[in-house]
């Protein structure tokens, strides 16, 4: 066990106005650690350091009602328990049974003992949450009052509620967990999706989130009560309502009639129903709604030494609904098993309460109600006044001499003997609290162990992890090595009669933007363009604003890109008509061939502009004379 919580209150109440204290012992790998808390400190540290187990002496110190022990325990996660410690029996008494001293007066001795005794499985977790779940998928914003563009919103918002819903439909289908759904339909979509899910929240593969337009909630389903599950379970005895077909259904509930559990599923075999049942508890009733049983009810029976029950008609679709009405269920499947096992015992009911009247203290009363039911007479459990009235009687008759002797010898033997075991009772406790101690000892050396083991495990991840990024850091270190020595080679030649070049690999937004970024595109730069094909108009005036001095190009550029570079004055040269050197990024270009190509065609643009206007004046002429 990783981290155990022990807590008990100080000072103040959880109920009253002055705000409460709490002493916190904290087990985590061997290791105590002590401190006095405030309630809200206390929930904070719980939800930061996750601890396997928090163990209180009564839940009611911490919590003021059931709905802030709700509020909180859906607040941390899932697999943290709440455990109350002693609940039937005294702390102290339970502290002296595996050899840890406490002083009572003491909060932080409490505290501890909480936190060990959790550790040896002691205690009960408190269960607030069915095994079921739910998902809601909703807007996350609101529509407003309206105008020409809401239903254009409305529509937009909705249909990502729709998308959301679907995919989370995916995952739970992906993961074969059974739900029943309810949509609401929106404008586009839908405005909202409510799935109850056959499975507890730690089986649900995603958390509560929000988008801009959807919110998820995914909530734990409460039970009618607070439930208190032993952490070392012994199974309590179980009333079982079954509802075959293709999807079949079991519901359990307890002697006292609480509900444990109620599951539903397609094609589930006899085998698979019999291991959910005895993982609920010891069946003393297998019952159905209908009064001629159906085989598979009779077969799950056979599997377990229980008691056959069928009401004397078919239970009404009515009656079914009045006796599940307090109970939350998934389907009619769940709601006719649920009703089957209410019903049978309802009709033990009156007994079961009798037998709690008359049956004498010490005595496990759900064992003698499993018996009742399978048919043992409850006389068996009564003290027989009849038989008392007879002793005393017997008392008042003359007895003779030689058989008070007898009785005298037996009484002196049985007083030998009884102090005789009383001696070695002494020695027993002795020695198994001699045994609790160093079982004490061991848990904790062996604690330490799994800390030590933990450490060095984690250090050998960050090790490695370390490499892998010094790995990653030698292979950017050597390609930015060579690009240096390219730009090098490319600046030296720079002061031999070469320009420098700004190279853009491929005519895209996203290759223009990293070379800016990189190394900039300033006024009077000589750009070469090493895949002209997909220029575009818009990229094209992007690089004229910028006012560069021409374009180099390698293959054919886009008419629409170079009537803009016309359009501006930017010459266009051909790769092959200049003297260039390439490298990775940059690239050189011999300044006297450049210089004089570039005059060149700019003398040529001029020409085509001037050409164009005469030919434009000429077609004017001609149409005025016609």
């Amino acid at each position: 066990m990783n981290v155990v919580f022990g807590v008990d209150i100080v000072r103040g109440s959880a109920h009253g106005k002055i705000k409460p204290k709490y002493a916190l012992v904290i087990l985590e790998n061997g290791k105590e650690l002590k401190k006095i808390v405030s309630k809200s400190k206390l929930f904070r540290l719980i939800r930061d350091k996750k601890p396997e187990i928090v163990a209180l002496d009564n839940i009611y110190e911490v919590f003021e009602s059931k709905e802030e022990l709700i509020k909180f325990l859906r607040s941390i996660p899932v697999n943290v328990k709440l455990v109350q410690v002693s609940r039937n029996t005294s702390l102290q008494s339970l502290a002296r049974r595996f050899g840890l001293k406490i002083n009572i007066r003491n909060p932080m001795d409490e505290a501890k003992a909480c936190a060990y005794l959790a550790s040896f499985g002691i205690g009960e977790v408190v269960s607030v949450f069915m095994d079921k779940t739910r998902i809601v998928v909703s807007r996350n914003r609101s529509l407003g009052k309206g105008g020409w563009r809401q239903k254009k919103y409305s529509r937009k918002v909705h249909d990502a509620v729709r998308t959301v819903y679907r995919e989370i439909k995916k995952k739970l289908d992906d993961l074969n967990l059974e739900y029943v759904e309810e949509i609401k339909k929106g404008y586009g979509g839908i405005s909202k999706g409510i799935l109850i899910v056959n499975a507890p929240k730690s089986e649900i593969p995603f958390n509560s989130f929000k988008t801009r337009d959807v919110q998820v909630r995914v909530e734990a389903i409460e039970k009618d009560k607070i439930e208190f599950i032993p952490l070392s379970k012994t199974k309590c005895y179980t009333i079982v309502g079954i509802d075959p077909g293709m999807t079949t259904a079991v519901a359990v509930i307890d002697l006292n009639g609480n509900l444990i559990d109620v599951k539903s599923k397609k094609g589930w075999s006899p085998s698979d129903v019999i291991e959910f049942i005895t993982s609920t508890g010891k069946p003393v009733l297998i019952a159905t709604d209908k009064s001629n049983p159906p085989e598979y009810v009779q077969k799950i029976k056979a599997s377990f030494n229980a008691v056959l029950y069928t009401p004397k008609e078919d239970i009404s679709v009515e009656k079914k609904k009045t006796l599940t009405s307090k109970y939350k269920y998934l389907n009619d499947h769940e709601r006719d098993a649920l009703a089957a096992a209410i019903d049978a015992y309802n009709s033990y009911k009156n007994k079961l309460r009798n037998i709690e009247k008359r049956i004498p203290a010490g005595v496990d009363i759900d064992r003698v109600k499993a018996e009742i039911i399978r048919g043992m007479p409850i006389k068996i459990y009564e003290i027989d006044k009849k038989e008392e009235i007879k002793e005393v009687k017997a008392s008042h008759e003359e007895i003779p001499r030689e058989e008070i002797e007898r009785r005298d010898k037996i009484i002196k033997e049985l007083r030998e003997e009884n102090e005789m075991l009383r001696k070695k009772i002494s020695e027993l406790k002795r020695e198994i609290e001699r045994l609790q101690n160093k079982l004490i000892a061991i848990s904790s050396e062996e604690h330490e162990k799994i800390r030590k083991d933990n450490y060095v495990r984690s250090l050998e991840n960050e090790i490695k992890n370390l490499r892998r990024l010094i790995k990653q850091k030698d292979e950017e270190i050597e390609n930015l090595k060579k690009k240096l020595e390219e730009i090098k080679k490319l600046k030296f030649l720079e002061f031999t009669g070469w320009r420098s070049v700004k190279m853009i690999k491929k005519f895209t937004k996203e290759e223009i933007e990293r070379v800016e970024r990189e190394f900039g595109i300033s006024e009077g730069d000589v750009i070469f363009i090493k895949d002209s094909s997909g220029g575009s108009r818009t990229l094209a005036e992007y690089l004229c604003k910028k006012g560069i001095k021409a374009i180099i190009y390698e293959n054919e550029m886009s008419h629409l890109a170079s009537e803009v570079f016309d359009m501006y004055n930017i010459p266009r040269i051909h790769v092959n008509e200049v003297e260039i050197i390439c490298g990775e990024e940059l690239a050189v270009v011999n300044s006297n061939s450049f210089e004089e190509v570039f005059k060149e065609k700019l003398n040529e643009l001029k020409e085509r502009k001037i050409n164009k206007i005469e030919k434009l004046f000429e077609e004017y002429k001609l149409r005025n004379l016609y």
